[in-house]
């Protein structure tokens, strides 16, 4: 098999993502009416979809911004959704070892689920390994342009509707248009009822804590179920 240039692994990345933009499009545009809808300015909205590009921790971090929760709050429960990105890291860290740190920083500053997906998919067939950092960065930069595009699109309707509507119900129905296709397994159905659960019975905290509470007892239910169900 011929070794892919750079530029035939960037686009060989580029069209691979393709097929996901059609549901990042949308969840993207909820993500910029969520940001004006929690009090954001257009600048502040954009600037913190184009600095942290992480539609969830986004999402949580307007709720939590609406409710005018202390920083360390919001950065805690920023940090919890993101944890998952640890175990990417992690699980690419092998095939993007050889790159200097330049490199390295920038495929993790990009690295979504989508991109982590395409990403072990693309590193599990045959191919140089030397060239093959070019299709990650395909697939993550495309991804990124069109995240911010959608985001954009999102915060200039968001400026048009009256604060009056209230914006809360976007990000409702955005999460459970996320939950609904992740419960798979017994751990996931575990820690999605632990977590609704105490979000109920903890609705009362201040600051929106209900939802870190109930974020961080749903992972562990999850992982305490995994850990269970494995042989000893």
């Amino acid at each position: 098999m011929r070794s892919r240039s750079p530029r035939e692994e960037f686009s060989a990345g580029a069209r691979a993502v393709a097929p996901v933009l059609l549901a990042t499009i949308p969840f993207g545009f909820v993500a910029g009416v969520a940001a004006v809808g929690s009090g954001l300015t257009a600048a502040e909205g954009l600037a913190l979809s184009v600095f942290s590009f992480s539609g969830i921790a986004q999402l949580i971090v307007c709720q939590l911004i609406a409710a005018k929760s202390p920083l360390a709050v919001i950065v805690a429960a920023a940090a919890v959704v993101s944890l998952r990105l640890m175990m990417y890291s992690a699980a690419a860290s092998p095939h993007l070892a050889h790159l200097d740190r330049r490199w390295r920083a920038l495929l993790a500053f990009l690295m979504t689920d989508q991109s982590f997906a395409l990403t072990v998919k693309h590193f599990s067939e045959p191919g140089d390994p030397g060239t093959r950092h070019w299709y990650v960065l395909g697939c993550s930069v495309t991804l990124y342009a069109f995240w911010q595009a959608a985001v954009l699109g999102g915060i200039v309707l968001g400026a048009q509707i009256p604060a009056s509507w209230g914006l809360d119900f976007v990000v409702v129905l955005t999460f459970i248009a996320l939950l609904v296709p992740a419960v798979r397994t017994r751990a996931d159905l575990a820690a999605a009822i632990v977590a609704w659960g105490v979000a109920m019975v903890a609705a009362g905290l201040p600051y929106r804590l209900a939802l870190v509470v109930a974020s961080i007892t749903g992972i562990a239910a999850g992982m305490a179920i995994e850990l269970a169900r494995k042989p000893r």
